[in-house]
């Protein structure tokens, strides 16, 4: 049914006008200039619209109507939609404002409430409409006249915004990015993103598809939709309006540093998509991926350019995306000497100084391809100068086109070079108008490359007796009206998931506590054990390296009495052997209200709040997902080895998923704070520290 939405028999336009400036005007306008089949104009007035007789109500038209074009006050919607079912219509697009987005969610739900119960699906309300290029329909309102709208093409977009939307065409127009759908979800209040976004996976004629985000009500729904689209075509993803404070107030680190656009990164991550941070990085993206078909075979990007001081700031910006231009052997270095002038250093970028006609970047190319060394070329051309022969130039585009590898053209100015750019476009090459725009091409090609296909992977099994271990600790805990667990029953479920832990005992009292001490060895730690979930070292309720009995006794008295002082309700003193480590990491876990499961990793102790560098997850993950985590932070440094000492990422990543594990398998689990993971000089993670926050739903 999704499919009547782009490709219906009929149309109807219902609140169709002929008032100039009107939104039903454009709407109807747009729909007869552009659509072949039966278009009917209704509207309450009857009347003539646009030379067409027009009918009052839905039911005096004399065929059948596949889809109904709403366009009629909010207040009038519910009747209008009654009328379309009572006739049979299947598909409908609300453009109407004035619903959930102004405060009237009732008259929303009565309309989605009508709707269903005819089965009409249902796009929308607060739609700006769709775009077919192939059918053809423009079932929007926008003004033609006023924006430019895509020539046919390979991209299907879809807009959380409809004025973003449009605004994205207009775009695409300027850059001659061919379109193939579009779709303005408005509300969302039946059709969903991930249902369009399965629709397009699906949809053979569309090659790359692109995504304005600004809520994820549908959470995992449209990410697992996300992540089996992005198997078969580039998905392109700008997300707006998510910035939000983590809480300070929280009563763990995780809960602390988990903000919407963090989360939400980590996930889109997961569905492998490509995330861009701008409008103009979006289109560009676009651009990029709908107009080159061959992806590159490597990293090696050749830059190569006709003035010195763009090709410094291109560098500049493709190093700050973490990307670095290839070395050139010097065999060829040799080669090229004969080629480029003298006086010019050689190097990558190649500099051809501004007296290059197009022969001179013929030559250096060809030596590039034949040498077999680049895998994108960037090729720099600012044309102000008269060495350069234009007209030569955009004829030898073609050929570099068809050379086999992915090419990027740069060139910026104002008017001149604006129509070289469009010259360029035509002859089907992606054009930058800026070193920023050209390097997140050359990004958006890599990762293209760099996206698996098929399988996520393995992820960590965990035998059937640690789900039931920290069941039963979760239940005797609630039962008891708790909604933490202590760091021993905490710890209890970490080596039930395998993941390790110092040896540990719970003392009542100091005598007890020099007992356990004794057992374990010295040097000891011991530690206030509360139902409140409390930062202690913030109230000095830790103390470490302890050494001998008389220590023990005395620090033990104290924490006692510092319990006492502050009104902490105790549960006892946990003595703990001391760990020697290197280095902490913080992992967590979370159940996040729209996406459900979600793990965190960063630096650990204090440094985690302070430095805010985290990375999440949604669980469960596969081991190459969380070793992409450990990537997307400092910690990864670690592998190379810190004081003589060396991560083990898979060791690390295998501790990430089983945390994940947990908050996935034990549903009243809300929180997990696992930190510090120390690193030890023998290699081993072990978890000094972990507290479980409860929520019996």
């Amino acid at each position: 049914m999704l499919e009547e939405l782009f490709k219906p028999r009929s149309v109807a336009v219902i609140g169709a006008s002929d008032r100039p400036g009107s939104l039903g005007r454009g709407l109807a306008l747009n729909v007869l200039s552009s659509f072949k089949g039966p278009v009917y104009l209704v509207n309450v007035r009857g009347g003539v619209v646009l030379g067409r007789n027009v009918y009052k109500r839905l039911s005096d038209v004399p065929g059948t109507v596949d889809l109904a074009l709403i366009i009629t006050p909010s207040s009038s919607v519910p009747e209008v939609l009654e009328d379309c079912g009572r006739v049979g219509v299947r598909s409908a697009i609300v453009y109407s404002g004035g619903f959930s987005e102004a405060g009237r969610g009732d008259l929303e739900e009565e309309v989605v409430r009508i709707a269903r119960r005819y089965g009409i699906r249902l796009l929308g309300p607060n739609s700006v409409g769709v775009v077919d290029t192939e059918t053809p329909l423009n079932a929007t309102f926008v003004s033609t006249e006023r924006q430019l709208m895509p020539l046919k093409g390979g991209v299907s977009l879809i807009s959380q915004s409809g004025a973003l939307g449009s605004l994205i065409l207009d775009l695409m127009g300027e850059r001659l990015v061919g379109l193939r759908r579009f779709a303005s979800i408005g509300n969302a209040s039946d059709i969903e993103m991930w249902e369009l976004v399965e629709l397009l996976t699906l949809d053979a004629k569309t090659e790359v598809i692109g995504l304005y985000l600004e809520s994820v009500k549908e959470g995992r729904r449209l990410l697992g939709a996300l992540r089996r689209a992005s198997t078969v075509k580039p998905v392109i993803v700008l997300v707006g309006g998510l910035s939000e404070a983590g809480s300070k107030a929280a009563s763990t680190h995780v809960a602390a540093l988990t903000t919407k656009a963090r989360v939400l990164d980590g996930a889109l991550s997961q569905a492998r998509v490509i995330r861009v941070g701008s409008l103009g990085e979006f289109v560009s993206v676009l651009e990029v991926l709908g107009r080159v078909k061959v992806r590159p075979k490597g990293d090696r990007i050749v830059v190569v350019t006709n003035t010195g001081g763009m090709g410094v700031l291109l560098s500049d910006s493709i190093e700050r995306r973490g990307l670095r231009l290839a070395g050139l052997p010097e065999e060829l270095i040799s080669k090229l000497r004969s080629v480029i002038p003298g006086y010019m250093a050689l190097g990558n970028p190649l500099d051809l100084s501004g007296a290059a006609p197009t022969s001179l970047y013929r030559r250096v190319v060809e030596e590039l391809l034949s040498s077999k060394v680049v895998d994108i070329l960037v090729v720099v051309n600012q044309p102000q100068t008269v060495a350069m022969d234009v007209d030569s130039f955009v004829e030898y585009a073609k050929y570099l086109g068809d050379s086999g590898i992915p090419v990027v053209i740069l060139v910026s100015g104002s008017g001149y070079s604006r129509d070289l750019a469009l010259k360029l476009r035509l002859s089907g090459l992606p054009v930058a108008f800026s070193p920023e725009e050209a390097s997140i091409m050359v990004l958006a090609l890599l990762r293209l490359a760099n996206l698996s296909r098929g399988e996520r992977g393995a992820e960590v099994t965990v035998p059937d007796e640690a789900v039931t271990t920290a069941r039963k600790l979760v239940r005797g805990a609630l039962e008891e009206g708790r909604l933490t667990l202590g760091e021993h029953e905490a710890k209890s479920v970490l080596r039930a998931y395998n993941i390790e832990i110092p040896r540990y005992e719970l003392a009542l009292e100091c005598r007890e506590a020099i007992d356990i001490a004794e057992k374990l060895g010295y040097p000891v730690v011991l530690k206030i054990v509360s139902p409140r979930m409390l930062h202690r070292s913030d109230i000095g309720g830790v103390v470490m390296g302890l050494r001998d009995p008389g220590t023990v006794a005395s620090e033990c008295s104290k924490l006692l009495e510092l319990s006492r002082k502050a009104d902490i309700p105790l549960t006892g003193i946990l003595v703990e052997e001391h760990v020697e480590h290197v280095a902490e990491i913080a992992v967590g876990a979370l159940r996040d209200k729209l996406l459900g499961p979600t793990v965190m990793v960063g630096l650990g102790g204090y440094m985690v709040e302070l430095l805010e560098e985290v990375a999440f997850r949604l669980a469960p993950l596969t081991l190459e997902e969380a070793v992409e985590m450990i990537k997307e932070t400092r910690i990864w440094k670690l592998v190379d080895g810190y004081r003589g000492v060396k991560l083990e990422p898979v060791k690390l990543a295998e501790t990430i998923a089983r945390v994940g594990k947990i908050v996935e398998q034990v549903e009243e689990i809300e929180e997990i704070d696992v930190n510090p993971l120390a690193l030890t000089k023998e290699g081993k993670l072990v978890a000094l520290d972990a507290k479980i926050k409860l929520n019996p739903h």
